[in-house]
């Protein structure tokens, strides 16, 4: 079964503000594109969904806490899926990069004894009003989704929902 790559927000952002994950075939020729005036939406996907564990899950929340901290990352929303996370993160100078990056992708290998399925997935949120709302939106509704307050099921029919309304709404 093929994996489906990363998905868009609607063309909130350029093809050259995303990096990694799924999108990666092979060694990457280009430099990441990171911004330190700018959210960024950061994934992380592992081999096994270990994340959630009961042993693992209050530990790999403060590893992405304390990472934080430490290099001066702001974290605005934060999902721990078991098998993903995602982090909405504004870096404070594109330096702290490789050192947020390293820490928390080795710290929460070592602890859940596994592998990352892609190298991180990153992609710059043009706009603090709609793709920072709709991102933020997305990450909560991953969210809600490993906490079993909603289904896949539930989130699909949300989706179409919300395609079949906006029009409406946007008529009125």
């Amino acid at each position: 079964m093929r994996r489906q790559k990363q998905g868009t927000f609607d063309g909130l952002h350029a093809p050259k503000d995303v990096f990694g994950g799924s999108l990666l075939t092979s060694h990457p020729k280009t430099k990441r594109p990171l911004d330190s005036k700018l959210p960024t939406h950061l994934v992380l996907r592992a081999v096994r969904g270990t994340m959630r564990n009961p042993k693992n899950y209050l530990k790999v929340n403060q590893i992405v806490k304390n990472a934080c901290a430490k290099y001066g990352v702001r974290l605005y929303e934060y999902a721990n899926v078991g098998n993903h996370l995602h982090l909405l993160i504004k870096l404070r100078n594109r330096g702290s990069w490789a050192g947020f990056i390293r820490e928390i992708t080795g710290r929460i290998a070592q602890l859940t004894q596994t592998q990352w399925l892609y190298r991180p997935f990153t992609r710059i949120v043009r706009g603090w009003k709609k793709a920072y709302r709709r991102v933020q939106q997305y990450v909560r509704l991953n969210l809600g989704e490993a906490e079993g307050f909603i289904s896949p099921l539930g989130i699909r029919l949300l989706r179409k929902l919300k395609r079949h309304l906006e029009p409406a709404i946007i008529q009125r």
